[in-house]
């Protein structure tokens, strides 16, 4: 079945954190699942988490548990890692 709840939204949402790192993190979660041309609800059963959980990932929100996130990132085939700054 086709139709509109089966497609990605192309909408930006307001960020739901001042963090610009977690917002960021957010962006790029979002970008990867619409490029995949999967919806959250999709995703979001895939990775074990609620829908949301996931919706509040993608706009930056701060109090989501590490492993949900990183259950998030697994399932739209990305690794997280750690960077220096400098």
């Amino acid at each position: 079945m086709t139709g509109p709840r089966n497609q990605p939204r192309r909408k930006e949402g307001k960020p739901a954190s001042d963090d610009p790192v977690l917002i960021e993190l957010g962006e790029q979660l979002a970008q990867r699942r619409r490029e995949t041309g999967r919806v959250q609800q999709d995703v979001a059963s895939a990775a074990g988490v609620s829908r949301s959980t996931l919706h509040t990932i993608e706009h930056g929100g701060a109090g989501v548990r590490w492993e949900k996130v990183v259950a998030v990132a697994e399932e739209l085939g990305l690794a997280l890692k750690l960077e220096g700054r400098g």
